[in-house]
């Protein structure tokens, strides 16, 4: 095992309590920091409101824009992004079959956990949902295809994408497993589309 080196980018992890031990965060640190990335973790207890879950996760890996940009860019070694799909597919594994307890107006529901990988590159905010997808091999086979996107992504032109309700991600991704590709939709897109099936009822 190669030694240590100092963090010079962060993956961060936001989660709810109660899941993951205490060994998890070490072993993901420490594959982490074998390839410089820190990791920083906050605890989402308390915080998952209804009016956003359908746009986040529960579980979520925050690849933020300069981790990202030296992913795509190909100055963080290729063993970074390994590592990083590495922990992911650990953690995905672990939480994927697991439920939480949601207080709503109604009572306590109990939930299916939600999971996936949020990326900030440039003005651009993704959410990679992993939830139904089938296998290791197709969330291995998923994870491969979210750099070859983004740098797609990049050469493509700017176009600006506000979206209506700030704080969320402004474009949702969904994998495909039989067209083997990611389906991204412009979170405004969504929107509009639920306040006019709203209107239909």
């Amino acid at each position: 095992m190669s030694d240590s080196l100092t963090p010079k980018y962060d993956l961060g992890l936001f989660y709810l309590s109660g899941h993951l031990e205490e060994s998890d965060f070490s072993l993901i640190k420490s594959d982490l920091n074998e390839n410089g990335i820190g990791l920083k973790a906050i605890d989402k207890s308390g915080r998952v409101t209804a009016s956003i879950e359908d746009f986040t996760n529960v579980f979520s890996f925050l690849v933020n824009s300069p981790l990202a940009m030296g992913l795509v860019s190909g100055i963080l070694a290729s063993a970074g992004w390994e590592s990083i799909k590495t922990v992911i597919l650990r953690t995905f594994k672990k939480i994927r079959s697991e439920k939480y307890s949601k207080i709503t107006r109604n009572g306590v529901e109990s939930k299916q956990i939600t999971f996936g990988i949020e990326i900030k590159i440039n003005n651009d905010h993704y959410n990679f949902n992993f939830n139904g997808i089938s296998s290791d091999e197709a969330i291995h086979e998923a994870l491969d295809k979210i750099i070859p996107l983004l740098k797609d992504k990049q050469l493509q032109s700017n176009e600006s994408n506000i979206v209506l309700a700030s704080g969320l991600p402004n474009y949702i991704a969904t994998y495909d497993e039989a067209l083997k590709i990611w389906i991204v939709r412009g979170t405004n897109e969504i929107i509009l589309g639920k306040i006019q099936n709203s209107k239909q009822i």
